[in-house]
């Protein structure tokens, strides 16, 4: 079983993104105190999934079996943001990644035509490390003969040669987090939720 089966939308209700940072916390900033990166931030996914008929249901319990726990990754977009804010009909044709800057946390688009970037449009690609990368737009980008640089966090990483950069449904790798909660009552109100956090490939 390969990675990168896409997560199930069918009586998806909620499918939340949180980014984490990976730091430390001090209670005070007094007396030198500082916050301090650990790592690469990451994000969670949690999924919750209501009013599933009886084949919606069994589909989706197959998927999350197929996942052998958090062996075998899936891939997911925001669905709360699967387009640009600007244009809900934008399609990842001709897109492109021209260049990446990892300390300046820029990533460098081409094909975009006249499309403009808003801060919080989610922003993917898959990278060298034959992984995803997806990050979200922090400001305005307005192209310039269809370019635009545009400031990300995440960081990103280094593209693949063959990029598939997606402002369509900007897809992200992910694994499931401890245990999936499913519930089959009498009512067959039947439900089903679950944790999950990236997976970076580098």
């Amino acid at each position: 079983m390969s990675a990168g089966e896409l997560i199930l939308t069918d009586c998806l209700k909620e499918c939340s993104w949180t980014l984490n940072e990976r730091q430390s916390d001090p209670e005070t900033r007094e007396n030198g105190g500082q916050v301090i990166t650990w790592g690469r931030p990451f994000w969670s996914l949690t999924a919750r999934y209501e009013n599933l008929s009886d084949i919606a249901f069994r589909a989706l319990t197959a998927w999350v079996s197929r996942r052998k726990g958090a062996r075998i990754s899936f891939t997911a977009w925001r669905t709360d943001r699967p387009t640009t804010a600007l244009n809900s009909s934008i399609t990842n044709s001709g897109l492109g990644v021209s260049a990446v800057d990892i300390g300046a946390g820029t990533v460098s688009l081409t094909g975009l035509g006249s499309n403009v970037i808003s801060p919080g449009d989610m922003i993917g690609f898959s990278t060298l490390a034959a992984g995803y990368w997806v990050g979200e737009a922090m400001a305005t980008a307005t192209p310039t003969a269809g370019a635009a640089t545009v400031t990300v966090w995440p960081y990103p990483q280094t593209p693949h040669g063959t990029p598939n950069v997606r402002l369509l449904k900007a897809l992200g790798e992910f694994q499931l987090v401890g245990p999936v909660s499913i519930r089959e009552p009498s009512s067959r109100q039947r439900s089903l939720e679950f944790q999950a956090r990236q997976v970076i490939r580098v």
